[in-house]
């Protein structure tokens, strides 16, 4: 009976352990953004440190940048370490395609966001497109491609693709890690993946 009784009671505390296991709040998608904006700020600060930017108005989708796929994601996660398993799904998650960034994002420096139209209207058949787009944009470190961030659970390593072009022959791209340590964004490590 004791026997009975004993696995009866230890049978209840298991499936109430069960029942309610620590879960991580599903933070919203305006906690989602503010998170990438901070990183955003981090890695534009850490690796282009200037007054204005360029940033290209969609996120990355080609080869040499975000496709999930890419043999160039797999070797920037082949060559960085301790990246979480949820940091990279959420990384090939979010860049499932082509997103619009908001011109509301608070990035710690001014900004201007590119259209496709505009780049090729500085660009198009033009051999001094560059020249055109440093007149424009003086202060420029080039036109910068973002992809979205992928982050892990508890929001403290974050994933992201970052390319920058200076000029017709100049340029060059990345895979970066940040880690979150008291409240602040900071890069860890990174792996070019193109450079022209």
């Amino acid at each position: 009976m004791l026997k009975k009784f004993l696995f009866l009671s230890l049978s209840v505390l298991l499936a109430a352990c069960a029942a309610s296991p620590t879960a991580i709040p599903t933070p919203s998608a305006e906690q989602i953004e503010a998170e990438q904006e901070a990183v955003y700020a981090a890695l534009l600060l850490k690796l282009y440190p200037a007054p204005n930017y360029v940033i290209m108005d969609t996120t990355a989708t080609s080869p040499t940048g975000v496709d999930a796929t890419s043999d160039s994601l797999q070797h920037a996660l082949q060559n960085m370490h301790d990246v979480s398993a949820e940091t990279s799904a959420g990384f090939t998650r979010r860049n499932d395609s082509a997103y619009t960034l908001q011109p509301t994002m608070q990035l710690g420096a001014s900004y201007v966001l590119l259209t496709e139209d505009q780049r090729s209207q500085i660009f198009g058949q033009n051999q001094d497109g560059w020249q055109v787009f440093y007149e424009q944009y003086p202060d420029a470190p080039g036109i910068i491609e973002l992809s979205q961030v992928g982050f892990n659970s508890t929001f403290d390593q974050a994933l992201v693709y970052v390319g920058d072009q200076v000029h017709w022959l100049a340029g060059a791209g990345y895979f970066v890690l940040l880690n979150k340590v008291n409240g602040t964004w900071s890069v860890d490590q990174q792996v070019m993946t193109w450079i022209s």
